[in-house]
């Protein structure tokens, strides 16, 4: 059972790095050389400092027999970013409690890759002191109460998440996406788009199984120039078959860091996701309005992957042409739920046929208004993906 824990938004000895950083002219290094304290360049977390501070909040977890001593304070770990970003030689500086200060390591250990930091060019290791404060949650009796095995109440069931979690957070997914390099190759023909990129969250957090979502072309039929109300061609507009821009995205998604897994009755699975990634081929004016792939406070019945399916299949009206054709298979579709919790820019993703796909998009948009989703306490935007079957029986 895991509680997010507040931490200090002070990250002394980074902000004082960084400032250094900027205002002394020659870089130092210890006495051996090996590891800098600040560097022309330092290291980046992915999503800047405020996902570095949630991501310790969700990593550290709260040694029980901490909690059941009521232990609480404030350890410094101090660590290095090596060359490959990685959080290395973890020790306490200022000591707390064993309990708390094995933890503490632990956490800064376990975080995912930074952009390492450079000097002259070159990437080089650089030292940090990051102070986190363990405080005891309200509700520590409803914890205790769920770790012993005991029924545990709504309060205490909700410390843990049953979705997979980028580190840092949405804010730092969205950063992520947003931050894909254009390929060089599709200079030449100015191809921009969205690319839709599907993979697996493993047990363990590694992102596998990528592999971006091609639109399927489709045929002018006498049927579709017959019933061009049904034609939807045009949802797939902003999808890009743009091969060197598949390959960008395939490869930005594939060099994902380690997530937090999805969990299952305390248990850790693996989970399927799909992402949005867009290239423009001249940068727009203003950034585009940030999307989440989930927030702290998910939509009510959108949200719950069972309230929407069986929303969505008692909406269902199979299409009489499409039974008599034989048709069936499986439409993708891509839905935001905006800040009312009202559907919108829902879009085909992956095309079965003209007839289904109209179908499957009626019924995503047809579906009631459902409470907002919420993140740090505001309504936000987020998407998602859901498939619509259609199956003959």
């Amino acid at each position: 059972m895991k509680h997010t824990l507040l931490l200090s938004l002070a990250l002394v000895s980074l902000l004082g790095h960084s400032g250094r950083a900027q205002t002394v002219a020659t870089p130092k290094a210890p006495a051996n050389a090996a590891v800098y304290t600040y560097v022309e360049q330092m290291p980046v977390f992915p999503g800047g400092q405020q996902a570095l501070l949630q991501t310790i909040g969700e990593t550290v977890n709260y040694p029980t027999e901490a909690l059941e001593q009521r232990l609480e304070g404030r350890v410094f770990v101090q660590f290095v970013v090596g060359t490959s970003g990685q959080a290395q030689d973890a020790r306490v500086t200022q000591s707390l409690h064993p309990l708390l200060d094995a933890e503490a390591v632990r956490a800064v250990s376990a975080l995912p890759a930074f952009s390492p930091g450079r000097q002259n060019g070159r990437a080089v290791p650089v030292a940090f002191t990051l102070p986190i404060i363990f405080k005891i949650p309200q509700n520590v009796e409803e914890i205790l109460a769920a770790r012993a095995g005991k029924p545990a109440t709504a309060s205490a069931a909700s410390v843990t998440s049953d979705y997979a979690r980028f580190p840092g957070g949405p804010e730092a997914l969205a950063a992520y996406l947003s931050a894909v390099p254009y390929p060089e190759g599709a200079r030449a023909t100015q191809a921009e788009g969205r690319v839709y990129v599907r993979f697996q969250v493993s047990a363990s957090g590694k992102v596998e199984q990528v592999a971006a979502i091609t639109p399927k072309t489709i045929l002018p039929t006498k049927a579709l120039q017959r019933r061009k109300a049904a034609e939807t061609t045009s949802t797939l507009s902003k999808q890009t078959a743009d091969m060197q821009l598949l390959l960008a995205a395939t490869q930005l998604v594939t060099d994902m860091p380690s997530w937090k897994p999805a969990f299952q009755n305390g248990k850790a699975i693996a989970s399927s996701m799909t992402v949005p990634v867009d290239f423009y081929a001249t940068a727009p004016a203003t950034a585009p309005a940030p999307v989440y792939a989930y927030a702290d406070q998910m939509p009510g019945s959108i949200g719950n992957q069972g309230k929407l399916a069986g929303s969505m299949y008692q909406g269902i009206r199979y299409p009489a042409e499409a039974l008599r054709r034989q048709v069936q298979g499986e439409v993708l579709i891509y839905f935001v739920v905006n800040e009312q919790g009202r559907v919108e820019q829902a879009e085909v993703i992956r095309s079965v046929d003209p007839l289904l796909d109209a179908e499957a998009l009626r019924v995503i948009q047809a579906l009631p208004a459902s409470t907002p989703p919420m993140h740090q306490g505001k309504p936000v935007k987020v998407f998602f993906t859901a498939p619509v079957n259609f199956a003959i029986r």
